[in-house]
């Protein structure tokens, strides 16, 4: 009985590590013989885990700071957004969005990012462009959860720019470490997609982010944010961004046929844009 728990137990493991990195489960594989060597090594329980714990990351950091973005541009034609090294371009969260391997695009949809996001720091000087959930490394069609899309390298999400609701100074990211769930509300007299699509699940980022933020300290930046956007339009490979419509309005957008709302099925997109590139 002992076994069949441990080899469950195990296999959890590997699920959830490719669940959320793809390939972090193939690297614990990977590691086994190492892993059970500290087994049988060390008897304390908790050294024992702090060595294993260590040991894992030591491999699967070298494995996907040093091996995947070749293996990944071979496979797929894909290469990973900077995380360190660009002064306007960076993940709202190095560990979430960078190490967890959410950060894998097409190339020529990093050179549109890094674009957009100089366009930017010249407008705004210090301003950056932040990136949130693009794409694993390997596999069209491979599902980054949750999304229904980010599965063959021309997506990204992109923070939307934010200020203080009593100086205006701007934000340098978004109230919330993975920018998800920081929405921006409808105003009195704009449409609210809420009411219209009546599914619940759309608010459910917002609902739990807001017992941890106080909204009313920060305000959307709407002269950053829509200049981003237009920069993002001005790039002729973008075909289409998904934004809520009263933000699209109030962002003077209307005209804008790229500007597009996602549909009632999928959450909320006013708290970042979904910039998709043409295939």
């Amino acid at each position: 009985m002992q076994i069949i728990w441990r080899s469950l137990k195990y296999l959890l493991i590997v699920a959830l590590l490719t669940l959320f990195t793809q390939t972090g489960g193939l690297i614990f594989l990977a590691c086994w013989p190492i892993l059970n060597t500290i087994n049988k090594k060390v008897s304390h329980k908790w050294k024992r885990f702090f060595f294993k714990i260590t040991a894992y990351s030591a491999v699967y950091l070298m494995v996907n700071l040093l091996l995947l973005p070749p293996l990944a541009k071979m496979e797929s034609g894909r290469v990973p957004l900077r995380i360190w090294g660009n002064d306007f371009l960076k993940p709202h969260q190095a560990f979430y969005f960078s190490i967890l391997n959410h950060h894998y695009v097409r190339p020529e949809v990093k050179a549109s990012c890094e674009r957009v996001a100089a366009q930017m720091a010249e407008k705004f000087p210090g301003s950056k462009l932040y990136y949130l959930d693009a794409n694993f490394p390997f596999f069209d069609g491979y599902p980054l959860h949750p999304h229904f899309s980010h599965r063959n390298g021309i997506t990204v999400d992109v923070a939307l720019y934010w200020q203080e609701t009593a100086t205006a100074k701007p934000l340098d990211g978004a109230p919330f470490p993975l920018a998800y769930g920081v929405s921006e509300e409808p105003h009195p007299g704009e449409v609210d997609m809420e009411d219209k699509c009546g599914n619940p699940f759309r608010s459910i980022e917002m609902r739990w982010t807001k017992k941890i933020v106080d909204m009313d300290k920060y305000q959307l930046d709407e002269e950053r944010t829509a200049a981003m956007i237009k920069y993002f339009l001005k790039e002729k490979s973008v075909c289409k961004i998904l934004l809520e419509p009263h933000l699209k309005s109030r962002l003077g957008l209307s005209k804008e046929n790229k500007v597009r709302f996602q549909g009632c099925k999928a959450a909320r997109h006013d708290d970042h844009i979904h910039v998709i590139w043409c295939n």
